[in-house]
């Protein structure tokens, strides 16, 4: 799903974020890295430098990032950035952010959030999982807990989510956790397709749709949405 996503480096036209000494690690180390929410097998924490070479591992796998919309992670410029970002949401917008993914061994299998699109009002969600995670499930799990924790912890309105046109795993993730598509749009200047859930329309996963081929729902997208 997109994941971010997801997701998820700033959009290519908003410039990366200035940086201040506030945005920095308060014991002028690192930052805490503390669990933010729990699923039945994974446990999402907050990000720190010492995930910068994680980061790396995933934004450098070509199957992740072939049908991302946002930037790649490259270097570890970027890794770094998007862990300064990631903590300043933190702090800026408690129960938003990016978190890194373990698995019940606390094993890293990727990224999910749920971060603020630009000067707008909407929060999208997003997720990419490392090759390894992939077809066990994780992604609708993750999506599922982020769904819960934005309706039912956090009050939101809605939720929205992008996927690249050609991505046929993502959308029918979406369709499971709820999600409408709605007109496609443009999304880090790219054509995407665009899905929204509303609130009142969140009643927990869906059964799978019928006529949507077992392959689509292999969970191999780099985002439950991308950011």
């Amino acid at each position: 799903m997109s994941a971010h996503d997801p997701h998820t480096a700033p959009p290519p036209e908003e410039a990366l974020p200035q940086f201040s000494k506030a945005d920095l690690p308060a014991n002028g180390r690192d930052y805490p890295a503390e669990v933010q929410l729990r699923s039945r097998r994974m446990q999402l924490r907050g990000f720190a430098f010492r995930h910068v070479l994680e980061l790396l591992q995933l934004g450098r796998e070509e199957r992740v990032t072939r049908l991302l919309l946002d930037n790649r992670l490259d270097t570890l410029d970027d890794a770094m950035g998007l862990v300064v970002w990631a903590n300043r949401i933190y702090r800026e917008r408690p129960g938003l952010g990016l978190w890194r993914a373990g698995d019940r061994c606390d094993r890293f299998i990727g990224m999910f959030s749920l971060v603020p699109l630009g000067t707008t009002r909407d929060v999208s969600i997003g997720v990419r999982l490392l090759p390894s995670a992939w077809g066990r499930g994780y992604a609708i799990e993750g999506g599922a807990a982020l769904c819960a924790h934005a309706f039912d912890g956090l009050g939101l309105e809605d939720l929205v989510a992008h996927c690249a046109p050609d991505n046929r795993s993502v959308p029918p993730l979406l369709l499971r956790l709820g999600f409408e598509e709605i007109d496609p749009g443009m999304h880090f200047g790219k054509p995407a397709r665009r899905f929204r859930l509303r609130r009142e329309d969140w009643r927990g996963l869906r059964p799978r749709r019928e006529g949507v081929a077992p392959s689509a729902h292999r969970d191999t997208s780099a985002q439950p949405p991308a950011r």
